[in-house]
């Protein structure tokens, strides 16, 4: 079984391939001498920092933390972008769609439980009338 990536070693990974130093990383509240703290497993980073990671990084906080892409991140590397190349407008519509999908498939799935527990409740009606002798 595949060892598992620490935040640490994620992040420290994803700086590399992005081509920065613990210094370009850095930023006003996560100092180059923190990132390395967390690279090290020194630290646990702070919500703060990994929004501010994640966000210089071109990833989402949930993929820093976790390694798994979300559906949004998936779908733009589906279309055959990379999530960090999306600038700000750009990236809100894609969320924007995603949103709008999410919730019509929650909907829809939820429309689907309903029908579900109406002939469950119809069968079940059915059989206490023939219990009945109806």
């Amino acid at each position: 079984m595949a060892k598992r990536e620490s935040i640490a070693e994620r992040l420290r990974r994803l700086r590399i391939e992005r081509g920065l130093s613990q210094r370009d990383l850095s930023s006003p509240g996560v100092s180059y001498a923190y990132i390395s703290r967390i690279e090290a497993g020194a630290r646990t980073p702070s919500v703060k920092a990994l929004r501010l990671l994640a966000d210089k990084l071109g990833v989402t906080v949930d993929h820093l933390e976790t390694g798994r892409r979300t559906p949004v991140e998936q779908g733009v590397a589906l279309a055959g972008l990379t999530f960090e190349s999306l600038n700000a407008r750009e990236l809100r519509s894609v969320q924007t769609a995603a949103d709008n999908a999410a919730r019509d498939a929650a909907r829809q799935a939820a429309d689907k439980v309903l029908e579900e527990r109406r002939q469950a409740e119809v069968a079940k009606l059915k059989r206490r009338i023939d219990e009945l002798g109806g």
